[in-house]
């Protein structure tokens, strides 16, 4: 507990009376800038990024979605076109099967469930792409130097030092 009110301490201590510097607004805007750019088109945030390689995976992805997309649609409609034919009771309408009127329902609400699918798996895609984005965005500016030291901030630390002492007991009294 008291480690966390320290930790907590030293990251207030750090920022008070801190304004953004020049650079740190502009990175601001450069990854809200790329977020929304990931956003309006897929694969133009990775490219902000520098990270050209990720658009043809990006849109193989995308792509491979909106097939699937096109394809169950238009399995779907044709079996929703079907069953409305066989159940209207209108001797007009033929639609030509070898499946009766409860296999054809349940063709087409299978393959509606794929669409459904489909289009969720394009959605999740490309939130995905503009997550990915927006993470790159913020670890451009990522320090990998080798250094590794941390510098505390100026400011009082309050606490109650306890201690115990450690006894050995050697087994005889």
């Amino acid at each position: 507990m008291r480690l966390l009110l320290l930790l907590a301490f030293t990251a207030a201590t750090c920022r008070v009376g801190a304004q953004l510097t020049e650079t740190e607004e502009q990175r601001v805007e450069r990854i809200g800038r790329t977020t929304w750019h990931s956003a309006v088109l897929p694969g133009w945030g990775q490219v902000d990024n520098g990270k050209w390689w990720k658009v043809p995976l990006v849109y193989g992805a995308l792509g491979a979605s909106g097939y699937y997309i096109h394809l169950e649609g238009g399995l779907y409609r044709d079996y929703r076109d079907g069953y409305r034919a066989m159940t209207d009771d209108d001797p007009e309408t033929v639609y030509v099967t070898t499946f009766d009127a409860q296999e054809v329902r349940d063709r087409r609400d299978f393959h509606r469930s794929n669409l459904e699918q489909s289009v969720l798996v394009l959605a999740l895609l490309w939130g995905a792409q503009i997550v990915d984005a927006h993470v790159d965005a913020h670890l451009l500016g990522f320090d990998v130097s080798e250094d590794l030291g941390w510098t505390p901030g100026a400011g009082a630390v309050v606490g109650i030092k306890l201690t115990r002492p450690i006894q050995y007991h050697t087994g005889r009294r």
